[in-house]
């Protein structure tokens, strides 16, 4: 079972990691060059086609890794105690502000990004910067978790 749960968490880390990469690196750059109403179909369409693939991929890497950790014994021993347990807190805690940054950049600022630029807003350049911060933000953090999800298998060593 441990086998199957862990192939599961890689897979589906793997979706959301390479989605990402391929998102903001192929697909938002591509978009960029298109020009008004074109341009902003094409962000919209991309989001909404992602979204389903993306947050499926997540549930499936937070609950396969909830379940890992169970079976690791992760919720059995006092935290800060093992190397395993605290790299496990830490990577929860980047999981966490990932999933905040991710729903704030889709379902917050994206969405106003594209109200202000319909109305022709004075704020959306404003909302276009948080919306990238918060973008590369998230991006980081997609890459540091795996990175810590190999960290916490080594402590099992």
């Amino acid at each position: 079972m441990t086998t199957i749960l862990r192939i599961l968490h890689v897979l589906s880390a793997s979706v959301w990691v390479g989605g990402t990469v391929a998102l903001v690196f192929v697909g938002v750059p591509a978009i960029r060059k298109l020009d008004g109403e074109a341009r902003a179909v094409a962000m919209r369409t991309l989001g909404r086609r992602w979204r389903p693939i993306g947050w499926s991929a997540m549930a499936v890497a937070i609950l396969s890794g909830l379940w890992l950790t169970e079976r690791h014994g992760g919720f059995h021993r006092a935290a800060l105690d093992t190397d395993f347990d605290r790299t496990l807190i830490l990577k929860s805690v980047l999981v966490a502000l990932l999933v905040v940054g991710a729903l704030l950049h889709d379902f917050v600022l994206g969405p106003r990004l594209q109200r202000d630029l319909r109305a022709g807003a004075a704020a959306a350049p404003v909302t276009r910067r948080r919306l990238v911060v918060v973008g590369w933000f998230n991006f980081g953090l997609t890459i540091a978790v795996p990175i810590l999800g190999a960290v916490v298998l080594s402590t099992l060593d």
